[in-house]
């Protein structure tokens, strides 16, 4: 995602500059033509510009909001991951009794919570079509990673196993059912973010939002010169370049934001939310075991590091 304060031409010129060029090339044709050659007859002087404008630049943005709608409901699913993840983890580390734990293994809630953490990066790993187990690895061991890889939907196995972890621990009498139910209510909501993320992933925007405008922008800026050769003369290839890229670069612009988890300087930043909650949710971890004189650090398995802009971007 793009976090600085403007949007640098170099993002968009290699997209849109073939098609500038093009348009270029005949947009100097026209002029000399007209201009030189003296052939008026390719001038189309009544051609009603203005309302062709206008009516492209309608039909591009019912396709911006829609494309925008997309990404901002990608963004606020993800949100409530980390709001979740959080909320979760608190319920972890403090509804889970168990008086009789062990220093040298990881506590069934730390557990619980690394489970929350790899389930994060399987999601963002799994709307990118990106390997997901070498996470789950480091993150788990060896075992769980066994286990979860037969499976082809690794996040909401992950959630599965979660469920089974807390079965385990009411039936040691960790947790009751009051209990329970409220931590089964945020498992429940961790499953309907990612049905949710998964609908947008796998619903493009309708074909006639795509089809249309682009048939119309094309049709555009190929009649542009011919309607404002007569009143510019030489100087249209320069008029008719700049106007066509306005609507080519809006054109790319929804075109990007319309697949928010495509993994482009455009998508959602999953990368940077994951890292996000994996931070906050082993600094939970921290504060808990130090209040029982532990350092989880030691069992600690990677070191976690801040995810900052690069170049302007988060992933």
């Amino acid at each position: 995602m793009i976090v600085r304060d403007r949007l640098p031409l170099k993002r968009i010129w290699p997209q849109a500059w073939k098609r500038l060029l093009v348009l270029l090339v005949f947009d100097c044709t026209v002029a000399v033509v007209y201009s030189v050659l003296d052939h008026r007859w390719i001038s189309l002087n009544g051609l009603p510009v203005a309302p062709l404008a206008s009516a492209l630049t309608i039909f591009l943005a019912f396709r911006t909001n829609a494309a925008y709608g997309r990404w901002w409901e990608a963004r606020q699913l993800w949100g409530q991951l980390v709001n979740t993840s959080r909320a979760l983890a608190k319920q972890f580390l403090t509804m889970l009794d168990d008086e009789d734990e062990d220093p040298g293994r990881v506590p069934l809630r730390n557990s619980l919570v690394l489970h929350q953490i790899t389930f994060a990066h399987a999601l963002r790993c799994h709307l990118r079509k990106q390997a997901a187990l070498p996470e789950i690895r480091t993150l788990l061991g060896e075992e769980a990673t066994e286990e979860l890889s037969a499976c082809k939907n690794l996040p909401a196995a992950i959630v599965l196993r979660m469920g089974s972890l807390l079965r385990q621990a009411r039936n040691e009498g960790m947790i009751d059912s009051y209990r329970w139910t409220a931590i089964d209510e945020n498992l429940t909501m961790l499953t309907n973010i990612q049905g949710a993320c998964e609908r947008i992933k796998n619903t493009p925007l309708p074909r006639q939002f795509d089809y249309l405008p682009s048939i119309l922008l094309d049709a555009f800026c190929w009649l542009l010169p011919l309607g404002i050769v007569e009143d510019l003369g030489l100087m249209t290839p320069i008029a008719s370049v700049l106007v066509s890229f306005t609507f080519i670069a809006a054109d790319l612009m929804s075109r990007e934001i319309s697949n928010p988890f495509d993994n482009t300087i455009h998508d959602t930043p999953m990368t940077a939310l994951s890292r996000t909650i994996e931070l906050n949710l082993r600094e939970q971890m921290e504060e808990i075991d130090r209040e029982r004189g532990w350092n989880y650090k030691q069992r600690r398995p990677r070191a976690i590091t801040e995810v900052l802009p690069v170049d302007g971007f988060v992933f």
